[in-house]
């Protein structure tokens, strides 16, 4: 059985062959991916991230309030020209040419602040349903994005079990072999066996255990993936022990192939038609730009006038200081916007022809999966049911011959050929298990029950 030995951190794992140690199953596995996988992080951040979206684009419809304050020095004052005999002098006569007047003083400074509060915006109140609808994609995206790690661990999960039942049947195959090598070896030398016989031993061993170090190196491979999976550590040391692969025929005994399912029902499908609706809103919202907008302030400003640099910070001394204020309504009204807000209706138009041709693509890939995938059970179930008693049959014709060979009744080649027959069908028989399971998996992706796997034991 794989074993399973958890570190203090929750994330280095180790396969051992401990008995006191629980066996690993693929629940466990799942759990811990969807807890430390990176790639679901990032999708976790996301939803954050449209959040805060939503937060911003709600503060549209909120009130503001803004300061302003400013210190100026006039170097250059404005100056106010008086027409001629605007103002006549004391004795009554009137000047002949204007008059210029310097405005202002050397210095002013001013405080201000102003409140406003939208009371009609349809393209920011469109905005933020279409942002709302965002929520929604960004959790579906996120749940896709979970059924999608889930079934790469799966499909790891079990491709490991396949590779090791591989290499305990190779384990099996080269013991056999080198007691035969022994025995020949003494047969050779006591001159009761060929030495071409000898040889051709020699060679399958060698076979096999080359065979048997390929194995392990894609055993090694796809340890390293289900590392990636479960979010540990490159330099994690998973040290796979024996598996059990009994659990899996078990459940392939108790598994009825799956009927009719609701395509809707699917999360890629439920993400494109939230795709739809925000694409939709964000169409409608776009449109909206083209509507006036209006809007209530609050202004109030404190100004302070002064010939002396240090009075514009105070109030105090000659300055003159003087409050202003106002009310009302602001309203605006685009009237052409260089064709912007047209265009960008037409891409959000074309966006939506593109979903929902995408949603025709996948409705059509999802029922084509599902029901390739029933086929492939199907086919394995016969096959394996098959190859089971081709396999009870292998082992008794090569025990029979290695009976015989043992007794000096049956020749070398016999047995080499019952052995290969014995080995090649255990191997079709573990190629089918792991097909089905495998075709399995995919029905489950197709309908969107995938995550029924978080409920193995």
């Amino acid at each position: 059985m794989l074993k399973l030995s958890i570190t203090a951190t929750g994330l280095l794992l180790a396969f051992t062959l401990a008995a006191q140690q629980q066996p690993v199953t693929l629940k466990q596995l799942l759990e811990s991916a969807l807890q430390h996988n990176q790639s679901l992080e990032v999708s976790r951040y996301e939803q954050e991230l449209t959040e805060q979206k939503i937060v911003q684009t709600r503060a549209k419809t909120l009130p503001s309030v803004t300061g302003s304050g400013n210190v100026a020095d006039n170097f250059k004052r404005q100056v106010i020209v008086l027409p001629a005999g605007a103002f006549p002098s004391a004795d009554g006569s009137v000047s002949s040419s204007p008059t210029a007047l310097v405005a202002g003083t050397p210095y002013s400074s001013s405080l201000g602040v102003e409140a406003s509060q939208p009371l009609f915006d349809m393209a920011a109140f469109t905005g933020l349903k279409a942002a709302q609808a965002g929520r929604e994609y960004s959790r579906l995206s996120t749940r896709q994005s979970e059924e999608e790690v889930i079934s790469q661990v799966a499909q790891s999960y079990y491709n490991i079990l396949a590779s090791w039942e591989t290499i305990r049947l190779q384990d099996s195959t080269i013991l056999n072999l080198q007691k035969l090598v022994t025995v020949s070896q003494g047969q050779y030398t006591n001159g009761l066996a060929r030495k071409l016989d000898l040889d051709r031993l020699k060679v399958n061993l060698i076979n096999a255990q080359s065979q048997r170090t390929q194995a392990l190196n894609q055993l090694t491979t796809q340890t390293n993936q289900l590392k990636v999976l479960l979010g540990v550590p490159f330099e994690t040391s998973l040290a796979l022990a024996n598996v059990a692969f009994e659990k899996l025929e078990q459940q392939v005994a108790n598994t009825a192939l799956p009927e009719a399912f609701d395509v809707n029902n699917k999360t890629e499908i439920k993400l494109i038609d939230s795709q739809l609706r925000l694409s939709e809103l964000q169409r409608k919202a776009t449109r909206a730009e083209n509507y006036p907008r209006l809007s209530a302030y609050l202004s109030y400003n404190y100004n302070v006038m002064t010939s002396q640099l240090s009075e514009t910070f105070t109030g105090s001394g000659n300055a003159i200081t003087y409050g202003m204020g106002s009310f009302g309504l602001r309203l605006s009204v685009p009237i052409f916007s260089g064709l912007d807000r047209y265009s960008r209706a037409k891409q959000n138009s074309i966006q939506i022809r593109q979903l929902e041709k995408q949603r025709e693509a996948s409705l059509l890939s999802a029922n084509a999966s599902f029901s390739n995938a029933r086929i492939q059970m199907s086919n394995s179930l016969e096959t394996l049911k098959s190859q089971n008693e081709n396999v009870k049959l292998a082992t008794e014709v090569y025990a029979s011959s290695q009976s015989n060979y043992n007794l000096g009744i049956g020749s070398l080649t016999d047995l080499l050929d019952a052995q290969n027959s014995f080995t090649e069908a255990k191997n079709i028989y573990t190629r089918e298990l792991l097909n089905y399971k495998l075709a399995e998996l995919e029905t489950l992706r197709s309908t969107g029950t995938v995550r029924n796997l978080l409920n193995e034991n």
